[in-house]
């Protein structure tokens, strides 16, 4: 196999651990409101997530005083940043689970259960939006991209971070490489919208302007998993995600331990640093204005 097909096999294979739309919805809503899968990806992924929120911040122009909506909130660590940084902050997200979390770490911020998709909220109410991390999970993301527009006020921030796809993330190529190659090929998940697309600057370009924004920016924030052990990695993905998580479930217990075996090889050969291992797994920091 060569390497640009090796690349396009892994790209595939990551837009079919999307799923189809409306099943797909029903996973993300299902696994995200499970308070394991919560608590996996609280205890295990968070750490990688919240490498981005600095640089989210700064692009999106939050300052003090600003009204913000940090959609796809989850566990309300980016609300807890932009509380300090003085802006007055409302969370949205669908999972019960992930808000349970918010709202027991930050009283005084509004946190509201709700649909990226169908927003509860005023025209042109807020001067920022925020997401880390979030707007892949949403299974109609112009329609979401059309939401946000709504309540931003005109000349409004919106900022958002997506993880970028194997091609130039050691952490995906790893996980879907051993998928790929030791996964059983009958199992598959729910296709929906490629979990990747606005970590390409023509794919991004064309959602945020075809929804109505303008100056479309993206720059790569670096993020990592550090982890004390190499078989770490593959309980990040079991038990931290959905998507990916689905697929693992599906799979023979032999064909999930050789992937096991060989998310472990890849990280020991490739990602050793010092006492520890340490696994790139960059995002996309996408910015526009409303």
């Amino acid at each position: 196999m060569s390497a640009n097909s090796g690349n396009m096999a892994l790209i595939r294979l990551a837009n079919q651990i999307m799923g189809e739309f409306i099943t797909f919805a029903e996973m993300e809503r299902r696994g995200w409101s499970d308070a394991a899968k919560s608590s996996g990806y609280v205890e295990l992924f968070a750490a990688a997530s919240d490498q981005a929120i600095s640089a989210l911040l700064d692009a999106s122009g939050a300052t003090p005083g600003l009204k913000v909506l940090d959609l796809c909130c989850g566990h309300g660590n980016v609300s807890q940043a932009l509380v300090e940084r003085g802006c007055d902050v409302v969370g949205v997200d669908f999972s019960p689970t992930m808000l349970s979390y918010a709202r027991a770490n930050l009283p005084q911020v509004c946190f509201v259960e709700a649909d990226a998709q169908d927003l509860p909220h005023e025209s042109s109410e807020f001067d920022v939006v925020v997401s880390n991390l979030g707007i892949c999970h949403v299974p109609d993301q112009p329609r979401a991209l059309c939401e946000i527009k709504r309540v931003l006020r005109p000349g409004g921030r919106l900022a958002m971070t997506v993880w970028c796809g194997p091609e130039a993330s050691p952490a995906f190529e790893i996980v879907y490489r051993a998928i790929l190659t030791a996964g059983d090929p009958a199992v598959t998940a729910p296709s929906g919208p490629d979990f990747h697309q606005f970590s390409r600057k023509s794919s991004a370009d064309q959602l945020l302007l075809g929804a109505g924004f303008s100056n479309v920016d993206l720059q790569i924030v670096d993020c990592a998993l550090d982890l004390e052990d190499p078989d770490q990695l593959f309980e990040v993905f079991q038990k931290g995600t959905v998507r990916a998580a689905t697929i693992l479930a599906a799979q023979p217990r032999q064909r999930l331990e050789l992937i096991r075996q060989s998310m472990r090889e890849s990280v020991l050969d490739r990602c050793r640093e010092r006492n520890h291992w340490r696994v790139s797994i960059p995002a996309a920091l996408v910015s526009a204005t409303a």
